[in-house]
């Protein structure tokens, strides 16, 4: 854990440093993507987000609002027990304060979201050595918040393609790790 703050923080000094060679400011503006990402299992997403800066002069902290649902496919497995023909399903709103750079056609952004998750498995029980199956269910509400990093490149106005990376900062009782993957973003509304 003492590596993950290190490295963080050396980031967020490389950001503050390199703001002054930052081209123009952010905007509002309105994103929907897909996303692909994982640590143990593979997850399967899409997100909405409206994000707005927080001054009007050159700028580069804002506020962003989003609503992330992702799922995955891979059942859960005990020492005794695993789960088959599961879905477990994440919906995710949360509140996004960041700081976003922009040079040329890359974008840099550093956000800790903070929000409120409700996660859901459904599927088929089973323990071979004692020989049952029986459905399976569980609901979970739990409080999220952590550091996410997004490096994009703009492909044009509108459409980014980009590498997205969130660790959390607490442990959740649905287990929620850390996720690392790659993701498309079409904005709505850039000024």
């Amino acid at each position: 854990m003492y590596l993950s703050i290190k490295a963080v923080v050396i980031i967020l000094f490389l950001f503050i440093g390199s703001a002054v060679w930052a081209q123009k400011t952010n905007g509002n503006s309105i994103g929907i993507g897909v996303l692909a990402a994982g640590d143990e299992a593979l997850y399967y997403g899409a997100y909405g987000k409206y994000t707005m800066p927080l001054s009007q002069n050159k700028h580069h902290f804002t506020l962003g609002f989003s609503m992330v649902a992702y799922f995955d496919f891979k059942g859960e497995s005990e020492p005794d027990a695993y789960l088959k023909n599961d879905v477990d399903m994440r919906l995710i709103p949360s509140a996004n304060f960041g700081y976003t750079l922009n040079f040329n056609r890359i974008q840099i952004s550093v956000e800790v979201p903070v929000g409120v998750g409700f996660a859901s498995t459904k599927g088929t029980l089973v323990n071979e050595r004692i020989g049952f199956e029986r459905d399976f269910s569980n609901n979970e509400t739990f409080f999220n918040y952590g550091l996410s990093f997004s490096p994009k490149y703009k492909i044009n106005s509108a459409n980014r393609l980009g590498l997205y990376g969130f660790l959390p900062l607490v442990s959740d009782k649905a287990q929620s790790g850390y996720q690392i993957g790659i993701g498309w973003t079409k904005t709505f509304g850039h000024k």
